[in-house]
C-alpha cells in the first residue's frame, strides 16, 4: 500500500515574495486613493491686484481672470495689494499679481518683502515684472510708443487691430548656440507691431517656465482675454483638453414655448446637443402656464437637451433678512424632478460664487455651474473666497469669437471648458439666424450629460454620467410626446356651498314676489290713470 505524499511547505523565500507583493498592492491602492483625493481637491490660488482699473481700457480684466480660474476648477482668494497681510504668500503654492496701474508704486512693504522671498508658482500680469522673475525667464522688457497698433496671435486666432498705449512687451534672450531659440522659457503666441515705430519687429505674447509666467498685456473683450487662458492652463498644470458646449439662456415661463420646442427639434435633427438655462418659478406650480412650461422643458430634455437652473433675479428691494432662497430653490428643483426633468447644473453671474449666502443657499445643491459675466453686482454676504465647482464652464458669446480671424475650417478645442452662450431668440427670424450660424460653424459640441453631474435636495438626488440620467436611482424617461395642457383652471377656491339649495329657492320666491308686485303696481297705475282722466273731462 502506497503512502500518500505529504504536501511540502512553501519555501520561506516564496512566502516573503508573496508577502512583499501584498504590501505593494495595498500601497498602490492607497496611493491611487490618495491621488484621487488630491485630484478632487481644487487648486488654491491667491489673486492679488493693485487696481481694478475702472473707467479705463483694462476695466474688467480681473473679473475675466476670475472667470477663467473658475473654469479651470480653482478656488480663488482675491485681495488688493493694499489689503495684504504679512505671511499670506506662504499659505499658497500659486500666486497671481495683476499690475494695472504703472504709475502706482507698491507701498505695502509686507507684500514686497514676502514676494522677494516667495518660492512658489508666480504669475505676473501687466507692468513692473520683478527683476528676479525676469532673470528666471531670461527675457528683457521693452515699452511700446505712446500709441501702437499690434497684431496679437495665439493658437488659430489672430486680431489685427489691438490698440495699446505705453504697453510693455517681451524680448527673448537668445542662446549662443541657436539665436532663434530660448531654451529657458516657453513662448506663447506673438505680439507684433503693425507699424514698426520704435517697437521690435516681433515678440511673444507671453512666456512661462516651470514656476513663473508673465503676460505683459491683458484686456477684457479682445483676443488677449482668450490668449490668457492658454498660458493660465499650463501654469496651473492642467492637461485635459477643453470641451465646448452650446447654451441658451434667458428662458422664462412667458417665453415663446412653441419656438423653444421648434429650436429643440432643429438641433435634434442636426445632431447637436445643447443645454438651456431656465428661470426658476417659486409659486403657482399648478397653474396651466407653469404646467405648459414644465411640459416644454420635458420635451426639450427628450430632444437631447439638458436643463440647467438659472439664478433667480435679485431685486435691489430685497431685505437683508430674507432667508428664503434655499427653500425657494429646493421647491423648484423638486418640482422639476417630480415632473421627470433632471436639472444638472446652475447658471449664474460670477459674483454669486463670491457670496456666502448665494453660494450656499442658491448654488449649494449643484456641483456644476456655468458662471456668466457680471451685469450688476447685488451681493448679500460678499466674501473674497470663491466657491469652486467640480464642473464649471466659461461663457463666451458668439459675437466675441466672430471678432477674430481664425485659421482652418474646423474649430480647435479651447483651453478651458467653454459654453458658447446665446440669448434665446424672441422671434422666429432671430432663431433661424442663430441656428444657421450654429449648424454652419464646423464647431463640435459636447453633450453636457456625458460628464458627471450631481444635484441634491432632501427629496431628490439627480445624477448624470456618460449620457445616462437618474432621479433617485431611477432612469429618466425621455418621452418626446408634448402633452397639451388645458386652460380650464379655477384660480380661486369656491366658497362653502352647504346652503346653495336654500338660497336658490329663496331667489326664485323673491323673483315671483317682485314680478307679482310689478303686475299689481301696473294694474293700480292703470286704474288711477282712468279715474284721473274721467275727473278731468267732468
Amino acid at each position: 500500500m502506497k503512502k500518500s505524499k505529504c504536501r511540502q511547505p512553501l519555501p520561506k523565500t516564496l512566502l516573503h515574495l508573496l508577502l512583499l507583493l501584498c504590501l505593494l498592492c495595498s500601497s498602490s491602492i492607497s496611493s491611487l486613493a490618495a491621488a484621487a483625493e488630491r485630484e478632487a481637491e481644487p487648486i488654491h490660488v491667491l489673486l492679488l491686484y493693485d487696481s481694478l482699473a475702472k473707467d479705463s481700457p483694462k476695466a474688467g480684466n480681473v473679473e475675466a481672470l476670475q472667470q477663467q480660474l473658475a473654469a479651470f476648477g480653482a478656488q480663488v482668494t482675491i485681495l488688493s495689494v493694499d489689503g495684504y497681510s504679512g505671511g499670506m504668500l506662504e499659505q499658497y503654492s500659486k500666486v497671481i499679481l495683476v499690475r494695472n496701474a504703472a504709475d502706482m508704486e507698491l507701498t505695502n512693504a509686507a507684500f514686497v518683502q514676502d514676494r522677494a522671498a516667495y518660492r512658489g508658482d508666480y504669475f505676473h500680469i501687466g507692468e513692473e515684472l520683478p527683476a528676479r522673475q525676469q532673470q528666471s525667464l531670461h527675457i528683457a522688457i521693452e515699452q511700446t510708443p505712446s500709441e501702437e497698433t499690434m497684431r496679437l496671435a495665439i493658437g488659430p486666432f489672430s486680431d489685427e487691430a489691438v490698440r495699446v498705449q505705453n504697453t510693455p512687451y517681451i524680448v527673448m534672450e537668445q542662446t549662443a548656440a541657436n539665436p532663434s531659440v530660448n531654451l529657458q522659457a516657453e513662448a506663447y503666441g506673438s505680439f507684433t507691431p503693425k507699424q514698426n515705430s520704435g517697437a521690435n519687429g516681433s515678440s511673444p505674447y507671453a512666456v512661462r517656465n516651470e514656476h513663473t509666467a508673465y503676460v505683459p498685456y491683458f484686456q477684457k473683450g479682445n483676443l488677449s482675454e482668450l490668449a490668457m487662458s492658454y498660458v493660465l492652463k499650463d501654469w496651473l498644470g492642467l492637461a485635459e483638453p477643453g470641451l465646448t458646449y452650446l447654451l441658451f439662456k434667458e428662458i422664462y415661463p412667458f417665453s415663446d414655448l412653441t419656438l423653444l420646442a421648434q429650436m429643440a427639434d432643429t438641433l435634434y435633427d442636426a445632431g447637436i446637443p445643447f443645454a438651456i438655462s431656465v428661470q426658476p418659478v417659486f409659486s403657482n406650480s399648478e397653474f396651466p402656464a407653469m404646467q405648459r412650461y414644465l411640459e416644454t422643458l420635458k420635451y426639450v430634455q427628450s430632444r437631447n437637451g439638458t436643463v440647467l437652473v438659472n439664478a433667480p433675479v435679485v431685486a435691489s428691494t430685497i431685505g437683508q433678512n430674507d432667508q428664503t432662497l434655499k427653500t425657494k430653490m429646493t421647491s423648484f428643483i423638486d418640482v422639476l424632478a417630480a415632473y421627470g426633468i433632471a436639472p444638472l447644473g446652475m447658471g449664474a453671474e460670477m459674483y454669486w460664487s463670491y457670496d456666502k449666502e448665494y453660494a450656499v443657499d442658491g448654488m449649494g445643491f449643484f456641483n456644476s455651474a456655468v458662471l456668466l459675466p457680471n451685469k450688476k453686482l447685488m451681493y448679500r454676504s460678499q466674501t473674497n473666497v470663491s466657491q469652486p465647482f467640480a464642473s464649471s464652464l466659461y461663457s463666451i458669446s458668439p459675437s466675441y469669437l466672430a471678432s477674430f480671424d481664425r485659421e482652418g475650417k474646423a474649430w480647435e478645442p479651447l483651453p478651458m471648458n467653454t459654453a458658447l452662450t446665446y440669448d434665446f431668440a424672441e422671434n422666429e427670424a432671430q432663431l433661424s439666424a442663430d441656428l444657421a450660424s450654429i449648424t454652419e460653424s464646423w464647431m463640435t459640441f459636447t453633450d453636457y450629460k456625458q460628464q458627471g453631474h450631481e444635484v441634491r435636495t432632501e427629496a431628490h438626488v439627480i445624477l448624470s454620467q456618460g449620457g445616462h440620467m437618474t432621479i433617485n436611482g431611477q432612469a429618466v424617461t425621455l418621452n418626446d410626446a408634448l402633452r397639451q395642457v388645458s386652460s380650464d383652471f379655477e384660480y380661486a377656491d369656491k366658497g362653502t356651498v352647504s346652503f346653495t339649495t336654500l338660497f336658490n329657492v329663496q331667489n326664485k320666491i323673491f323673483i315671483v314676489i317682485i314680478i307679482v308686485s310689478l303686475f299689481i303696481f301696473g294694474f293700480l297705475f292703470m286704474i288711477g290713470y282712468r279715474l284721473y282722466r274721467r275727473k278731468y273731462f267732468k
